[in-house]
């Protein structure tokens, strides 16, 4: 992967554009050099001041999650339109997602639903449930579209503890959690007593696949200390390279993983220590999260 890397980034430097892209995501990755976001948006930037759709939509969605780059909404959507109109399936998804939780942008289902109906199109299978789920609350009138705020059934008295989660960008050993609101999960009220958040698009390697996913949740809140949170992961892609075998030599790669949910629900047991600690259990282990 060493050889890989410098073969690519010596592409790169000499100006071709899609090495300058595949370096980025090298450096997002953390394969064959180590992970550095601040790189990787870096070499995105290059590809995508060209016009690389793809380059476009990564680089959105770094400065819509603030990793690599100071966090920057109309940034993020300049991109992502841009990249959205040379058909990229990420930026539909990602477009979307803020337009259901009306971050960075005015809250709008119905251009929600629009972005999803293409994503659907190209493929993200998650976005079928999102159309179904959505167009049910617009039919219920639960939202006001063009605002931030959720109706109807939000005008009981809200858990200040609502506020206080939705306030934090919340951290489990130094790294953004993709089920509270965080630099990589938009979150909205559902009731008075109820979160919903979506995190954008993540990846993670096993050495021999690429495996990109998303979270998303539901915050239960019992009282002003309590709250539970159930969460699934839902794989949207999965790369597979060739791997060396201890010659040296490629050996194609397999996979067993495929797209959609992965297991049943995961149930975390919360509890509020103060304003920037949350205590949560799952079974028998435990662990804090922290805000920034």
């Amino acid at each position: 992967m060493v050889q890989q890397f410098n073969k690519k980034l010596e592409q790169a430097t000499d100006g071709k554009i899609q090495a300058m892209y595949d370096v980025g995501n090298l450096y997002m990755r953390g394969r064959g050099v180590n992970r550095n976001m601040a790189k990787a948006a870096e070499w995105f930037q290059k590809a995508a001041s060209t016009g690389h759709a793809s380059a476009q939509a990564k680089l959105g969605i770094l400065y819509f999650e603030g990793r690599g780059v100071k966090q920057n909404y109309p940034k993020a959507i300049k991109l992502l339109n841009a990249a959205a109109k040379q058909n990229i399936p990420s930026a539909y998804y990602q477009l979307a997602n803020m337009f259901e939780l009306g971050s960075g942008v005015p809250q709008d289902l119905h251009q929600s639903i629009y972005w999803y109906k293409k994503a659907e199109k190209s493929g993200y299978y998650l976005a079928k449930a999102k159309i179904e789920r959505l167009s049910k609350r617009l039919g219920n009138g639960t939202v006001n579209n063009g605002s931030s705020s959720v109706v109807s059934a939000n005008k009981k008295t809200t858990f200040p503890l609502m506020n206080t989660l939705l306030r934090g960008r919340w951290l489990k050993r130094k790294s953004a959690v993709g089920y509270l609101p965080s630099n990589i999960a938009n979150c909205a009220k559902d009731s008075a007593n109820s979160l919903h958040c979506i995190s954008t698009s993540q990846e993670r390697s096993t050495g021999s696949e690429i495996i990109t996913f998303n979270t998303e949740s539901v915050i239960t809140i019992k009282n002003n200390k309590l709250f539970n949170i159930s969460y699934s992961n839902n794989v949207l892609d999965v790369s597979v390279h060739a791997v060396e075998d201890g010659n040296g030599q490629l050996v194609p790669a397999t996979t067993r993983i495929k797209k959609g949910k992965q297991g049943k629900q995961r149930q975390l047991s919360c509890t509020l220590k103060n304003n920037k600690t949350i205590s949560c259990s799952k079974g028998a282990s435990s662990f804090n999260l922290v805000s920034q």
